[in-house]
Protein backbone atom coordinates (compact mmCIF):
# COMPACT_ATOMS: atom_id res chain seq x y z
CA UNK A 1 0.00 0.00 0.00
CA UNK A 2 1.18 3.50 -0.85
CA UNK A 3 2.10 6.20 1.61
CA UNK A 4 0.41 9.35 0.30
CA UNK A 5 1.73 12.77 1.34
CA UNK A 6 0.46 16.19 0.37
CA UNK A 7 2.61 18.56 -1.65
CA UNK A 8 1.56 21.74 -3.44
CA UNK A 9 2.16 24.43 -5.99
CA UNK A 10 2.06 27.00 -3.22
CA UNK A 11 2.29 29.95 -5.62
CA UNK A 12 -1.47 29.47 -5.98
CA UNK A 13 -1.82 30.43 -2.30
CA UNK A 14 0.47 33.46 -2.37
CA UNK A 15 3.10 35.25 -4.38
CA UNK A 16 5.88 35.66 -1.84
CA UNK A 17 7.85 32.87 -0.20
CA UNK A 18 6.50 33.99 3.19
CA UNK A 19 2.91 33.61 1.95
CA UNK A 20 3.64 30.22 0.44
CA UNK A 21 5.31 28.91 3.59
CA UNK A 22 2.44 30.22 5.73
CA UNK A 23 -0.14 28.45 3.56
CA UNK A 24 1.75 25.17 3.68
CA UNK A 25 2.39 25.27 7.43
CA UNK A 26 -1.18 26.23 8.32
CA UNK A 27 -2.50 23.39 6.14
CA UNK A 28 -0.08 20.84 7.58
CA UNK A 29 1.71 20.29 4.24
CA UNK A 30 5.39 19.40 4.42
CA UNK A 31 6.33 19.37 0.72
CA UNK A 32 6.31 22.00 -2.01
CA UNK A 33 6.63 21.90 -5.79
CA UNK A 34 8.13 25.38 -6.29
CA UNK A 35 7.16 27.04 -9.56
CA UNK A 36 7.09 30.82 -9.09
CA UNK A 37 8.18 32.96 -6.15
CA UNK A 38 7.61 36.72 -6.23
CA UNK A 39 6.57 36.30 -9.86
CA UNK A 40 9.92 34.76 -10.80
CA UNK A 41 10.27 31.26 -12.24
CA UNK A 42 12.08 28.90 -9.88
CA UNK A 43 14.75 28.03 -12.46
CA UNK A 44 15.71 31.69 -12.86
CA UNK A 45 17.00 32.17 -9.30
CA UNK A 46 20.73 32.27 -8.59
CA UNK A 47 22.52 29.56 -6.63
CA UNK A 48 22.69 31.83 -3.60
CA UNK A 49 18.97 32.62 -3.79
CA UNK A 50 18.07 28.95 -4.12
CA UNK A 51 20.20 28.02 -1.11
CA UNK A 52 18.37 30.68 0.91
CA UNK A 53 14.97 29.46 -0.31
CA UNK A 54 15.85 25.92 0.73
CA UNK A 55 17.07 27.14 4.14
CA UNK A 56 13.83 29.01 4.81
CA UNK A 57 11.73 26.06 3.73
CA UNK A 58 13.71 23.67 5.90
CA UNK A 59 13.42 25.83 9.00
CA UNK A 60 9.65 25.60 8.57
CA UNK A 61 9.66 21.82 8.15
CA UNK A 62 9.11 21.91 4.38
CA UNK A 63 11.03 19.95 1.75
CA UNK A 64 11.02 20.25 -2.03
CA UNK A 65 9.25 17.24 -3.52
CA UNK A 66 9.82 18.19 -7.14
CA UNK A 67 10.82 21.26 -9.15
CA UNK A 68 7.79 22.69 -10.97
CA UNK A 69 9.83 23.59 -14.02
CA UNK A 70 8.61 24.77 -17.43
CA UNK A 71 11.17 22.78 -19.41
CA UNK A 72 9.72 21.14 -22.49
CA UNK A 73 7.09 23.86 -22.87
CA UNK A 74 8.35 25.07 -26.23
CA UNK A 75 7.68 24.22 -29.84
CA UNK A 76 9.02 21.01 -31.32
CA UNK A 77 10.30 22.99 -34.32
CA UNK A 78 12.28 25.40 -32.10
CA UNK A 79 16.03 24.92 -31.92
CA UNK A 80 16.90 22.22 -29.40
CA UNK A 81 20.62 22.77 -28.93
CA UNK A 82 20.13 26.36 -27.82
CA UNK A 83 17.57 25.13 -25.27
CA UNK A 84 19.81 22.54 -23.60
CA UNK A 85 21.51 25.07 -21.26
CA UNK A 86 18.09 25.71 -19.68
CA UNK A 87 17.64 21.96 -19.16
CA UNK A 88 21.08 21.70 -17.56
CA UNK A 89 20.34 24.67 -15.32
CA UNK A 90 17.07 23.08 -14.18
CA UNK A 91 18.95 19.95 -13.18
CA UNK A 92 21.32 22.12 -11.11
CA UNK A 93 18.30 23.80 -9.49
CA UNK A 94 16.88 20.44 -8.44
CA UNK A 95 20.14 19.45 -6.80
CA UNK A 96 20.42 22.78 -4.98
CA UNK A 97 16.86 22.41 -3.66
CA UNK A 98 17.48 18.84 -2.52
CA UNK A 99 15.08 16.95 -4.77
CA UNK A 100 15.58 14.23 -7.37
CA UNK A 101 12.42 15.06 -9.35
CA UNK A 102 11.77 17.67 -12.05
CA UNK A 103 8.32 18.20 -13.56
CA UNK A 104 8.59 18.73 -17.32
CA UNK A 105 6.75 18.49 -20.64
CA UNK A 106 7.21 17.01 -24.11
CA UNK A 107 7.02 19.97 -26.50
CA UNK A 108 4.17 21.77 -28.19
CA UNK A 109 3.07 19.95 -31.35
CA UNK A 110 0.21 20.78 -33.71
CA UNK A 111 -2.27 18.02 -33.11
CA UNK A 112 -2.55 17.24 -36.83
CA UNK A 113 1.22 16.76 -36.98
CA UNK A 114 1.77 14.31 -34.11
CA UNK A 115 3.05 11.47 -36.28
CA UNK A 116 5.37 13.81 -38.17
CA UNK A 117 7.19 14.95 -35.03
CA UNK A 118 6.95 11.85 -32.84
CA UNK A 119 10.50 10.60 -33.52
CA UNK A 120 12.00 14.03 -32.80
CA UNK A 121 10.08 14.23 -29.52
CA UNK A 122 11.55 10.88 -28.47
CA UNK A 123 15.07 11.88 -29.55
CA UNK A 124 14.98 15.10 -27.53
CA UNK A 125 13.53 13.44 -24.46
CA UNK A 126 16.21 10.74 -24.52
CA UNK A 127 18.92 13.38 -24.58
CA UNK A 128 17.33 15.33 -21.74
CA UNK A 129 16.84 12.19 -19.62
CA UNK A 130 20.48 11.22 -20.19
CA UNK A 131 21.61 14.61 -18.86
CA UNK A 132 19.40 14.26 -15.78
CA UNK A 133 20.34 10.66 -15.03
CA UNK A 134 24.03 11.58 -15.04
CA UNK A 135 23.27 13.89 -12.09
CA UNK A 136 20.97 11.51 -10.23
CA UNK A 137 17.84 13.44 -11.22
CA UNK A 138 14.59 12.07 -12.70
CA UNK A 139 12.65 13.99 -15.34
CA UNK A 140 8.92 13.50 -14.73
CA UNK A 141 6.54 14.08 -17.63
CA UNK A 142 3.16 15.74 -17.07
CA UNK A 143 0.28 15.07 -19.48
CA UNK A 144 -0.23 18.72 -20.41
CA UNK A 145 -2.46 20.05 -23.22
CA UNK A 146 -1.20 20.71 -26.76
CA UNK A 147 1.96 18.62 -26.40
CA UNK A 148 2.97 15.20 -27.63
CA UNK A 149 1.84 13.54 -24.42
CA UNK A 150 -1.60 15.00 -23.76
CA UNK A 151 -3.43 11.71 -24.43
CA UNK A 152 -2.98 8.27 -22.79
CA UNK A 153 -1.66 6.56 -25.93
CA UNK A 154 1.00 9.27 -26.31
CA UNK A 155 2.01 8.97 -22.65
CA UNK A 156 2.28 5.21 -23.07
CA UNK A 157 4.51 5.74 -26.10
CA UNK A 158 6.76 8.20 -24.24
CA UNK A 159 7.20 6.11 -21.10
CA UNK A 160 7.80 2.97 -23.14
CA UNK A 161 10.19 4.55 -25.64
CA UNK A 162 12.24 6.72 -23.25
CA UNK A 163 13.74 4.57 -20.46
CA UNK A 164 14.20 6.59 -17.27
CA UNK A 165 11.43 9.11 -18.03
CA UNK A 166 9.04 9.31 -15.08
CA UNK A 167 5.31 9.88 -15.30
CA UNK A 168 3.11 12.41 -13.51
CA UNK A 169 -0.63 11.76 -13.64
CA UNK A 170 -2.96 14.78 -13.93
CA UNK A 171 -6.65 13.88 -14.08
CA UNK A 172 -7.87 17.39 -14.90
CA UNK A 173 -5.54 17.77 -17.87
CA UNK A 174 -6.83 14.49 -19.28
CA UNK A 175 -10.48 15.48 -18.81
CA UNK A 176 -9.98 18.93 -20.33
CA UNK A 177 -8.97 17.03 -23.47
CA UNK A 178 -11.83 14.49 -23.13
CA UNK A 179 -9.46 11.63 -22.37
CA UNK A 180 -10.32 8.60 -20.24
CA UNK A 181 -8.49 8.99 -16.93
CA UNK A 182 -8.43 5.27 -16.21
CA UNK A 183 -6.58 4.78 -19.50
CA UNK A 184 -4.36 7.66 -18.43
CA UNK A 185 -3.32 6.08 -15.15
CA UNK A 186 -2.79 2.77 -16.92
CA UNK A 187 -0.31 4.45 -19.24
CA UNK A 188 1.38 6.39 -16.44
CA UNK A 189 1.93 3.30 -14.29
CA UNK A 190 4.62 2.23 -16.78
CA UNK A 191 6.90 4.48 -14.71
CA UNK A 192 4.63 6.34 -12.28
CA UNK A 193 6.26 8.85 -9.94
CA UNK A 194 3.51 11.05 -8.48
CA UNK A 195 0.17 12.76 -9.04
CA UNK A 196 -1.09 16.30 -9.53
CA UNK A 197 -4.40 17.03 -7.83
CA UNK A 198 -7.05 18.99 -9.67
CA UNK A 199 -10.31 17.84 -11.24
CA UNK A 200 -12.32 18.96 -14.28
CA UNK A 201 -15.59 18.77 -16.18
CA UNK A 202 -15.00 18.45 -19.92
CA UNK A 203 -18.31 19.77 -21.27
CA UNK A 204 -17.96 22.94 -19.21
CA UNK A 205 -14.16 23.21 -19.59
CA UNK A 206 -14.15 23.87 -15.87
CA UNK A 207 -11.54 23.10 -13.21
CA UNK A 208 -13.07 21.95 -9.92
CA UNK A 209 -11.82 20.64 -6.55
CA UNK A 210 -10.83 16.99 -6.26
CA UNK A 211 -13.87 14.73 -6.35
CA UNK A 212 -16.24 17.25 -7.94
CA UNK A 213 -15.32 16.48 -11.53
CA UNK A 214 -15.00 13.59 -13.96
CA UNK A 215 -11.39 12.67 -13.19
CA UNK A 216 -12.26 9.66 -10.99
CA UNK A 217 -9.56 10.81 -8.58
CA UNK A 218 -10.69 8.57 -5.71
CA UNK A 219 -10.57 5.53 -7.99
CA UNK A 220 -7.19 6.57 -9.38
CA UNK A 221 -5.75 6.89 -5.87
CA UNK A 222 -6.97 3.36 -5.11
CA UNK A 223 -5.26 2.11 -8.28
CA UNK A 224 -2.00 3.75 -7.22
CA UNK A 225 -2.42 2.37 -3.71
CA UNK A 226 -2.53 -1.13 -5.15
CA UNK A 227 0.43 -0.49 -7.43
CA UNK A 228 3.15 0.67 -5.05
CA UNK A 229 4.33 0.65 -1.44
CA UNK A 230 6.35 3.82 -1.98
CA UNK A 231 5.76 7.36 -0.76
CA UNK A 232 3.62 9.18 -3.34
CA UNK A 233 3.22 12.94 -3.58
CA UNK A 234 -0.31 14.21 -4.10
CA UNK A 235 0.62 17.66 -5.38
CA UNK A 236 -2.21 20.15 -5.12
CA UNK A 237 -2.53 22.41 -8.17
CA UNK A 238 -5.97 23.93 -7.48
CA UNK A 239 -6.45 26.31 -10.45
CA UNK A 240 -9.57 27.58 -8.69
CA UNK A 241 -8.52 31.24 -8.56
CA UNK A 242 -6.49 33.36 -10.99
CA UNK A 243 -3.14 33.70 -9.21
CA UNK A 244 -0.38 36.02 -10.41
CA UNK A 245 1.46 33.66 -12.77
CA UNK A 246 -1.58 31.79 -14.14
CA UNK A 247 -1.58 33.25 -17.64
CA UNK A 248 2.08 32.42 -18.08
CA UNK A 249 1.57 28.71 -17.40
CA UNK A 250 -1.94 27.90 -18.68
CA UNK A 251 -3.96 29.48 -21.49
CA UNK A 252 -7.26 27.86 -20.54
CA UNK A 253 -9.94 30.31 -19.44
CA UNK A 254 -10.17 29.81 -15.69
CA UNK A 255 -13.77 28.98 -14.83
CA UNK A 256 -15.10 27.35 -11.68
CA UNK A 257 -18.23 26.34 -9.80
CA UNK A 258 -17.05 28.10 -6.64
CA UNK A 259 -16.21 31.74 -5.96
CA UNK A 260 -13.11 32.61 -3.97
CA UNK A 261 -11.97 36.09 -3.00
CA UNK A 262 -8.28 35.17 -2.78
CA UNK A 263 -5.86 32.54 -3.93
CA UNK A 264 -5.28 31.52 -0.33
CA UNK A 265 -8.99 30.92 0.18
CA UNK A 266 -9.12 28.74 -2.94
CA UNK A 267 -5.95 26.89 -1.88
CA UNK A 268 -7.37 26.07 1.58
CA UNK A 269 -10.59 24.82 -0.01
CA UNK A 270 -8.65 22.53 -2.37
CA UNK A 271 -6.67 21.05 0.52
CA UNK A 272 -9.87 20.35 2.46
CA UNK A 273 -11.52 18.78 -0.59
CA UNK A 274 -8.64 16.35 -1.06
CA UNK A 275 -8.59 15.46 2.63
CA UNK A 276 -12.35 14.83 2.55
CA UNK A 277 -12.01 12.65 -0.56
CA UNK A 278 -9.31 10.51 1.05
CA UNK A 279 -11.28 10.16 4.28
CA UNK A 280 -14.42 9.04 2.43
CA UNK A 281 -12.28 6.55 0.50
CA UNK A 282 -11.09 4.95 3.75
CA UNK A 283 -7.67 6.58 4.13
CA UNK A 284 -6.43 8.02 7.40
CA UNK A 285 -3.65 10.47 8.22
CA UNK A 286 -0.99 9.58 10.80
CA UNK A 287 0.98 11.94 13.04
CA UNK A 288 3.55 12.47 10.27
CA UNK A 289 0.96 13.62 7.75
CA UNK A 290 1.05 10.33 5.80
CA UNK A 291 -2.26 9.08 4.41
CA UNK A 292 -2.72 5.29 4.32
CA UNK A 293 -5.44 2.66 4.27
Amino acid sequence: MAKFVFSAFADEAGNSLDEQIKALVENGIHYIEPRNIDGKCIIDFTDEELIEIRRRLNENGIKVGSVGSPIGKYGITDDFDSYLPKVKRTIEVAKLLGTKYIRMFSFFVKQNELSIHRDEVIRRLKEMVKLAEAEGVVLCHENESKIYGQMPNEVKDLLTSVPGLGGIFDAANYRMNNANTMEGIGATLINFKYMHIKDAIYSEQTIVPAGEGEGKIADIIDVINGHTDAEVYLTLEPHLHAFLAYKSIDDHELKGKHHFNTGREAFDFAVSALADLLTKQGYGKDENGVWKK
